[in-house]
């Protein structure tokens, strides 16, 4: 199963992305797969881990050619350049088993404790001024995530802010995104324009919010006035732990969390447990978003025809 944790920036998207990912390794033997794709790389230092190093994270140049190389498989594919972030998989790629990650290029990059995994995508560096665009840091993840078969696991992802998800294949790739809003307009602007194109998307669905950094009973009447009730997953209390580590750098312990927050983590858990096995349906909605993106003019310019890159027996569970 895949959550992600999406909101305006500031709303808590990493506090909650560390806190789901800490309850869920502990109340589960099955694999949990964070990914920080936030600019601002947060979630290490939350779960206790150091920052990982440029060379490790995902969207370095070397890190990102040797997975591509490794997805490709036996795919008539010559052009790394042809391999798009859309580029879905098919009966001769290689597949990213989530109980065997260890056996893969993925090893090389990501941080582990128990059954924990931690990959993140990266950041800016010195290099990137002025030359480079975030979003271009993205792809490599969209790739990982479109041949990963999460039957035995779980993906947690810290997702970019606000409604850059729309811009790839990101915001079709989970079983169930929360959208962390605060109690303020500004936040709720950001839920309404997220729904607004989740709804021409067709994951509307799959959308539900969380509010956070609640203080008061006044603070829960505005989301419900302002956001539907059944689209409310539940309510994320203003905690003094989380202060505490906002302001000592320290690491996030779940059990010293609120109670009321605890018990919320545990409902998410028990949302996305109850989802039904959606990975071929994903599929479907990415052999869609593969199409719209190569039949642009300036792929097909340089790559020629890559909708041959559809496999449409490929399925995850052969």
């Amino acid at each position: 199963m895949r959550i992600s944790f999406v909101g305006k920036g500031g709303s808590g998207k990493s506090t909650l992305t560390a806190s789901f990912a800490s309850y869920l390794s502990k109340n589960t033997i099955k694999p949990v797969v964070v990914f920080d794709a936030d600019l601002n790389v947060h979630v290490p230092k939350l779960l206790g881990f150091d920052a990982p190093l440029f060379n490790k994270h995902l969207s370095h140049p070397e890190a990102t050619k040797s997975i591509k190389k490794w997805l490709i498989g036996k795919n008539n594919i010559t052009n790394l350049g042809a391999f798009r972030k859309t580029t879905p998989p098919t009966r001769k790629s290689n597949i990213l088993n989530i109980e065997k990650l260890n056996e893969t290029p993925l090893t090389h990059f990501g941080l582990q404790r128990d059954n924990l995994f931690l990959y993140a995508v990266g950041t800016y560096q010195e290099e990137d001024i002025g030359a480079s665009c975030y979003h271009n840091n993205l792809a490599i993840l969209e790739s990982i995530l479109n041949h990963t078969n999460d039957k035995n696991g779980y993906i947690v992802t810290d997702m970019v802010a606000g409604i850059d998800s729309f811009g790839g294949t990101l915001h079709a790739q989970f079983d169930l995104t929360c959208i962390i809003v605060e109690p303020t307009k500004r936040s709720v602007e950001v839920y309404n324009k997220y729904e607004t194109l989740a709804k021409e998307a067709g994951i509307s669905d799959s959308l539900m919010v969380v509010g956070n950094k609640i203080r008061n009973i006044q603070d829960k009447e505005f989301i419900e006035k302002n956001i539907p009730k059944e689209k409310i997953l539940g309510y994320f209390n203003e905690d003094i732990h989380i202060r505490e580590i906002d302001q000592n750098e320290a690491f996030l312990n779940f059990k010293k969390l609120d109670k009321g927050n605890i018990e919320l983590l545990a409902y998410i858990k028990f949302k996305i447990d109850s989802l039904l096995d959606n990975r071929q349906n994903r599929l479907k909605k990415l052999w869609g978003l593969h199409k719209k993106y190569v039949n642009q003019d300036f792929i097909r310019e340089r790559f020629g025809d890559l909708l041959e890159q559809i496999d449409i027996e490929f399925s995850f569970d052969k």
